[in-house]
């Protein structure tokens, strides 16, 4: 069987390819195109995808409202059989097939896909059975995402800016904002209309920040507790877009009842194209390097010797990652020389945002050296407490990636020769030039002012 599923025209468009229980490829169209959030039809990342193969049997979507426009557009690229599945079941599948469970619990946050916000359900023989939905505009995606307007960030993008500032602050606006505008308990939020009254300025605030998150937390580890109450099922499969708030993650496996939580390192809008081609073949999940190959010819010798002089390197190593975050593939590495950090804020061009941390990524296995972990994440989707303060926030935390072999054979060999040398943490944080999309070839270094 041959599966192409396809996420396009609200939010991050993207195409993935299953092939006989095989994941192909899978790859943001914004890669391609070069434009930051993409949400156009993915003419190029379908094209790429076909390289490989003649024709597809089943284009499988995940949109009713925009269903009657992907017919259209999918007949110019392919003889492939229409499909159309249910937006959060897609959602529950891109979480489900990076693991080998065969029934667990499913949560799907976002702001709104077909209609509803949240669904709680199960998944068991293959199937997701929804127990309780939410309905748009009763939407915890939105409630962030209108906070992060608010805050005088861009909605839809800057998510992970409010997430980061909650460390700076402390939550005193939360029983306002649980009593005003979104009230809680278990199974169960109501988010009032008027979200902003009553706080704030429109400039970055930290205990607004703070609030906002800590309201969060506590809805989601709600909902949560209330499905494993519903399920007895003690693991969980969470996806949409709120599931990238790396911060909330980690708050569910310390406070829900769940003992093991999945997500997809695509959880947002992208991630549907592999969950909806997945509901007709269910892949095996092996990583998140699911992209185009390229390569700027840097070997693991040549970078750990320039990495130990002090040099920032942009590494572009074999497939891209699919998702927000570069893992290795398509990232800046150096090592936390203090005097890096500076000089990695010019390249990023941040400047009203240098408060932000880059994030750690080590070895598998010295990550209890350095760090407290609730779970390892090889994809940043949780965070770590520091035990020695490596790029960090305020309280301490850090975004960690971890490594091996198997995961990734060429940032394991980087960091086994400067571990060697005394240096067993790197920094990595995306190779991309503020405001466009993570780099997907060699080509697309012209857009980053690099060193000399």
């Amino acid at each position: 069987m041959k599966t192409l599923g396809v996420s396009c025209y609200h939010h991050d468009s993207a195409a993935a390819y299953i092939k006989d229980s095989k994941i192909v490829g899978a790859a943001h169209e914004e890669r391609f195109t070069r434009k930051k959030y993409d949400n156009s039809f993915p003419t190029n990342t379908i094209g790429w995808l076909r390289e490989a193969q003649e024709d597809f049997d089943h284009a499988v979507f995940y949109e009713e409202s925009t269903y009657k426009q992907f017919k259209s557009d999918i007949k110019k690229h392919t003889r492939a059989t229409p499909v159309l599945v249910d937006h959060h079941e897609a959602h529950a599948m891109s979480s489900i097939l990076t693991t080998q469970w065969e029934t667990c619990a499913v949560m799907v946050v976002d702001t709104v896909g077909n209609k509803f916000s949240t669904s709680l359900g199960v998944y068991e023989n293959g199937k997701v059975t929804w127990l309780k939905r939410f309905r748009y505009p009763n939407s915890l995606g939105l409630f962030y995402s209108t906070a992060t307007k608010f805050l005088g960030l861009t909605p839809l993008s800057d998510e992970s800016q409010v997430m980061a500032a909650a460390a700076h602050g402390t939550p005193k606006w939360s029983n306002f904002i649980k009593e005003r505008i979104l009230p809680t308990e278990m199974g169960d939020y109501t988010l009032l209309p008027d979200l902003s009254r009553g706080i704030g300025s429109g400039v970055l605030d930290w205990d607004i920040a703070a609030s906002v998150q800590n309201v969060l937390e506590e809805c989601l580890t709600n909902l949560a507790n209330w499905l494993f109450v519903e399920t007895k099922l003690p693991k969980l499969a969470y996806a949409g877009g709120v599931a990238l708030n790396c911060v909330a993650n980690t708050k569910l496996l310390t406070d829900s009842y769940f003992t093991d939580i999945a997500i997809q390192p695509a959880a947002g809008d992208a991630g549907c194209a592999l969950g909806a081609a997945a509901l007709l073949d269910r892949p095996l999940w092996e990583n998140a390097y699911l992209g185009i190959t390229s390569s700027n010819e840097i070997s693991t010798d040549e970078c750990a010797s320039r990495l130990l002089k002090g040099e920032i390197i942009p590494i572009i190593n074999g497939r891209a990652e699919f998702g927000p975050r570069s893992l290795g593939n398509r990232s800046f590495l150096t090592i936390p020389f203090k005097e890096n950090i500076p000089k990695l804020d010019a390249i990023k061009n941040r400047t009203t945002d240098n408060w932000r941390p880059y994030a750690p990524v080590c070895l598998e296995k010295d990550v209890n050296t350095y760090f407290d972990v609730v779970k390892p994440s090889y994809d940043m989707l949780h965070i770590a407490k520091s035990k020695n303060n490596h790029f960090t926030t305020i309280d301490n935390s850090a975004r960690l990636q971890i490594t091996n072999f198997t995961k990734n054979a060429y940032l394991s060999r980087v960091l086994e020769l400067t571990r060697e040398l005394g240096y067993p943490i790197l920094l990595n944080t995306s190779l991309n030039a503020k405001g466009k999309p993570i780099v997907n070839t060699v080509d697309d270094l012209k857009e980053i002012q690099l060193p000399n």
